[in-house]
């Protein structure tokens, strides 16, 4: 058996750059790894197929959920009949623009190299996890990075230290697809890619980075832009709507100031029924990711 911790993300920014014929949009983003975890632990089944369990009722457990097809299709990337439990502990809010999916997904695929003790050409499982979603890439190996083409052309941001968050989890959801296809319809598109990956850097975030989806977002919800700026207004160095949202962050000069904050805005200045989590990303030098034996 292996036990793997699935992190979440943040995306600090979204342009919208171009329509692709496939229908997806090409875009630019910065992606931060969060030390927030779903938890999997992986054995090999006694019965054939993928056998999932997961303490969030909500979830599908069949070819629906994203863990389930990527076990199913790493099996086959392996040549080995699938027949895999799987056990999952969601910690990451489902809907929230996290990536909570995606990095089950990648947690799926490393956690079963592990387990048939064989790893796959890196050609190879870097187009299985595209095949599995655009965010799931970024997940083999998730530390600061730049994310263009549909997410999954990635760059690594060099000298990114440890950054502290705090987290407002709004309770609705988003559709990424109708947020995608309103904003890409007011935009003038082509558009020439930024200097979004200036934003990120030794000092952290400078300023708050621009994302095309939060302003229809807002429209609909404007408990997004209220939650931004309290957060600014209590002194964050960097706020907006992580990816389609509805997530919004903030970014703080450490934990501590993070904790003083949720603790002022839950419940008084924020939306109701709006969840708020303080987490860390690590810097661009962390290294001990531990995939299998995972060590955050």
């Amino acid at each position: 058996m292996v036990k793997v911790l699935a992190p979440a993300k943040l995306n600090l920014g979204l342009r919208i750059l171009d329509r692709r014929p496939d229908g997806y949009h090409e875009i630019e983003t910065v992606f931060v790894p969060l030390r927030l975890f779903d938890e999997l632990e992986i054995e090999a089944s006694p019965e054939p197929g993928i056998h999932l369990e997961c303490d969030d009722p909500a979830l599908p457990l069949d070819g629906r959920n994203l863990a389930v097809r990527a076990a199913e299709r790493t099996s086959a990337a392996l040549g080995v009949e699938p027949a895999w439990a799987i056990r999952l502990r969601k910690r990451i809010p489902v809907a929230a623009g996290l990536g909570g999916g995606s990095s089950d997904a990648a947690a799926v695929i490393l956690g079963l190299e592990e387990l048939a003790g064989t790893a796959l050409d890196s050609r190879v499982r870097a187009e299985l996890a595209r095949g599995l979603g655009a965010d799931v890439p970024f997940f083999l190996d998730p530390r600061p990075a730049v994310g263009r083409g549909v997410g999954d052309r990635l760059e690594p941001i060099p000298d990114v230290p440890e950054l502290s968050w705090l987290l407002v989890r709004l309770p609705f959801g988003i559709s990424t697809a109708e947020a995608y296809q309103s904003a890409s319809r007011e935009l003038t598109l082509p558009r020439r890619g930024s200097s979004i990956a200036a934003l990120l850097g030794p000092s952290g975030a400078v300023g708050s980075p621009e994302n095309d989806l939060e302003t229809f977002a807002v429209r609909g919800h404007p408990e997004i832009e209220q939650a931004r700026r309290a957060l600014l207004e209590e002194g964050a160095r960097a706020a907006g709507m992580s990816g389609s949202g509805p997530t919004v962050y903030g970014l703080f000069d450490d934990t501590e100031a993070a904790r003083a904050v949720a603790a002022r805005v839950t419940g008084a200045r924020l939306p109701e029924g709006a969840e708020v989590i303080v987490s860390t990303s690590p810097g661009s030098g962390f290294s001990d990711w531990g995939w299998g034996v995972a060590k955050w």
